[in-house]
This record gives structure tokens, sequence and C-alpha cells, in this order.
């Protein structure tokens, strides 16, 4: 048998395995609370979970699913636990090969086995982005919004679960669209700041359903097409350098007519809470000092003076209130002193920085994340809290470059929200004495040929004056002319 062919019977093997013994109903969820938070323009969901092995071996591999639909766009699917000594510990859930038409799964490996018969607590939390849907699309101006948002009534495990609730945080009212069609009855409950759903029966693992409600929401959902965030490091001045690039449109509702500015005005709309955006906050890290008269705001139009910096926040006010479906662009800048960012090891250095500084309450298509380390640095690893691509390396000359110019180090992001904020990106660099010395050496090199140049030139009598001897011998012609005319007359 070649070898190749041992190679597919064996991942057809594993992916057979995978596919079905997780399946196996190992679990029972004793006690399943799900909280969908929608303060925010994404989906925040939590979910408390109590499992117990009612298997007669122990267990270790639990098995939970999210819609197909939503996959693409959840972001952050991390799960929390409680060690023996009180402390809070990560563990990384992993999608697995399993072909289903409506469920992608995944596999959450827990700490240690589980005996029979025993339980094990844990906190299953991800983010969803592009779930709010305007409903409807279009409004008048004054109404206020309401968000339409689809996702799942019960557990997607394949394990019964014996007690559920859903809680939706940070509204007051909802209206469920299909709460009837569910085969498993809901109390509601309404609370001071949430709406909360108990199921009254057991609920069989496999249990699919859609779950659609609407709630009213009048703030914009702000949506950040594309980011360029630039991060320029100097040794000589002790600079770290930010400059940001943001492309982004508001997926609130649409205008059901024209933008009118006096009815705009006068009714006061820009006042009170709405969903056009009509200002940008942009916090900054409370822990380190920044460079107050290096805030720089810009459009493509210009300089703009609606912008103030107030207690470690950046407030824009756009040119024009952006309505559903408008779009903005703008680019900003600021300074911090490079050894708050940076740590050094005889010639290595570990600079860490957030990957974000981030609008508030707002969503991330595409970033690109760029950090230029001096001429003559070289990248020797890189940390992130997330899987991403291999970097971009390459090279870009900038002020008094001399050779390959700085080096440039791109990382490229997808799908994050404003919230992931906190985190940070690590890298170690090397940059030695010499190389340091080698470029302001080159320039003042160059700088001193251009002097030498200049003093070369000068020395050089470039004037044009006429010939002594020419003049001389001209003017003997002329007297000659001139005794030749007196001569005649």
């Amino acid at each position: 048998m070649k070898l190749t062919q041992f190679v597919n019977i064996w991942l057809l093997f594993v992916t057979t395995v995978l596919a079905v013994q997780p399946f196996k109903k190992v679990w029972e969820n004793t006690q399943y609370s799900r909280v969908i938070d929608v303060g925010k323009s994404f989906v925040k969901e939590r979910h408390d979970i109590q499992v117990t092995n009612i298997d007669s071996e122990p267990a270790i591999q639990y098995l939970f699913g999210l819609p197909k639909h939503m996959s693409p766009d959840a972001t952050l699917v991390v799960a929390i636990y409680a060690t023996k000594d009180g402390k809070r510990a990560l563990l990384k859930p992993q999608k697995i090969p399993v072909q289903d038409e409506d469920l992608t799964y995944f596999d959450l490996k827990f700490p240690y086995p589980i005996a029979p018969g025993s339980t094990f607590e844990f906190i299953l939390s991800f983010m969803i982005t592009n779930q709010m849907v305007p409903y409807p699309e279009h409004i008048p101006m004054e109404k206020t919004q309401v968000i339409k948002l689809n996702t799942y009534a019960y557990p997607l495990t394949s394990y019964d679960t014996i007690s559920y609730s859903l809680d939706i945080a940070n509204t007051k009212s909802v209206t469920e669209l299909n709460l009837d069609d569910l085969p498993i009855l809901f109390e509601k409950v309404e609370n001071e700041r949430s709406v909360s759903f108990v199921a009254s029966d057991l609920i069989e693992g496999n249990t699919v359903y859609d779950f659609t409600f609407t709630y009213p929401r009048n703030l914009p959902l702000t949506y950040i097409n594309y980011l360029q965030r630039d991060l320029w490091v100097s040794h000589w001045s002790n600079t770290l350098q930010l400059e940001e690039y943001y492309e982004l449109t508001n997926h609130g509702a649409k205008l059901d007519k024209g933008f009118s500015r006096s009815k705009y005005m006068t009714e006061s709309i820009a006042n009170k809470p709405h969903h056009a955006i009509t200002a940008l906050r942009i916090p900054f890290d409370h822990s380190k000092a920044l460079q107050y008269d290096s805030i720089y705001y810009v459009d493509k139009v210009g300089n703009v003076s609606t912008s103030q910096y107030y207690e470690n926040e950046l407030i824009i006010r756009p040119r024009f209130p952006i309505f559903g479906g408008w779009n903005y662009n703008f680019t900003i800048g600021w300074d911090y002193k490079l050894d708050q960012f940076v740590k050094q090891q005889d010639d290595e250095y570990i600079i860490t920085t957030k990957i974000l500084d981030g609008i508030q309450d707002s969503t991330y298509d595409k970033v690109n994340f760029t950090i230029y380390l001096p001429e003559g640095a070289e990248l020797l690893d890189y940390a992130l809290p997330f899987a991403v691509a291999e970097p971009t390396i390459t090279n870009q000359y900038s002020y008094l470059d001399v050779e390959s110019g700085h080096l440039k180090v791109t990382f490229e992001f997808e799908n994050l929200v404003d919230e992931m904020k906190n985190l940070s990106i690590v890298i170690r660099y090397k940059y030695t004495t010499y190389a340091m010395l080698h470029k302001p050496l080159h320039a003042a090199f160059y700088i001193f040929l251009a002097l030498m140049g200049l003093y070369v030139l000068k020395k050089i009598d470039l004037s044009i004056k006429p010939n002594e001897k020419s003049d001389k011998i001209e003017s003997e012609e002329v007297e000659i002319i001139d005794k030749d005319e007196k001569s005649e007359n």
C-alpha cells in the first residue's frame, strides 16, 4: 500500500471518529443559563453551564454548535472555569471537521477528566457581529429605530438540558416574532433592564429552532469597513507615533426621505439619542501618558475644528450627521514616549502595544496593523492573543533612510470589535548599537559631502570676464580705424 493511500485512509478514520464519538450523550446540562447582551452594535453572549457526566467512564470532551450563518461572524470564542485555588483559567474551543448543513461544531476539552456522576462548571462566551438588522430598513428621521435579531432558541448541543433560561440583556422591551412556533414553551419575565425566558420542560439534545425578536435601539450601528493603523518606532527621538485611517458606514436604519437640515435643527434631533452618528468617541489608554499637542484629526477636506480631547478621550464630530447607509472617512494621529512601551535587554527590544484603541461601540471588518521598526532592525518574534495569518514583512523608506528603509511588519485582522482594545500584540526585535549609529553617521557623511561640494563650487570662478589681450587688440584696431577715417577727411 502506498504511503499516500495509507494517509488518506487514516484521515478518513480520524474524521469519522470526530464525527460520531463527540455526539455520544455522555453529558447532561444540569443548569444552562444563556445571556444575550444587545446593549452594543454587536451581540455578546455568555453561557453559564453546569454539566454532569452521565456516562460510565470519565469524560473530558464537550461539544457545542453555532448556526452556519453565525459562525463566520463569531469572534473571541473562549471558555472560562474556576481552578481549585479560586482563580480563573482560560480554555480555547476548536472547530471540528463535522459535516452539517445547519451547524458549525466546536470541541471544548476540559482541563482534566470528569468522573462519572461528577459535575463541572464553566462559562462560554463569544461575540457575534453583523446580526443586528434595522426593522424596518427605512424610517423617518424622527422615528425610533427598531432592531431585529435572529438567533437560536435552545442550547445547540447533543446533550439533554434539565434547566434552561434565556435572558435578553440591556433592553426593557422585546417583541417575539415566532415564540408560538417553538415546541417547548417559554415563560416570559420582564425585568428592569432585561427580558427573561425560562423553559418549562426538559430540552432534548439536538433541538434546533430559530428565535427571532425585535427591540428598540435608537443608536447608530457604527461599522468600520477598513482601519489602517500605523505605528512608527523611533529610538533616536524616543517616540512612538500612531496614525489611524478610518473608513466607516452606519448600518442603522436608512431615511425614508431625503435629509432636511431645517427639520433636523428645529426638532433638536442632534441633542438626544439618535440612530445617526453625530459624534465618535475614541478612548485612549489611561495607563500611558499621551503627548497632547501631537493630536491631529483630518478628513479629505482638511483639518477639522470640531474635535475635542477630554479626559483621555478624543471626541470627533463629523461635518454632517451620518445616517443609515452613509459613509465617512478620516485620519487621526498622536504620539507617545517610546519608553512606555519598550523594554530593552542588550540589543534586543520587546514592544507591547494594543491592537486597537478603537471607536467606542463599533465593529471592524478589516484592520491592517502595521508597525515600522527602525532601519537596520531585525524582527525576531511576535505574540498575538489569537491566531492570524503570518505577517507581511517588507521595507518602507522614510526621512533620512539611506539603505533598506524602515522594517515594515503588517498584520491583517478581520471581524474585530471595540471591546478587543484591551488585547495586546508583543513584538521582539533586534536593534544593535551599530545599526542605531549607522543611519546618522551615513546621513552626516552625505551632508558632509554635500557641504564639501558646495564649498568646492564656491571656490571655482564661473563668472564670464573679457580677455585683457583681446581687449588691447580691439582698442588698437579701433584707433587705426579712427586714424584712417581722419586721413580720408
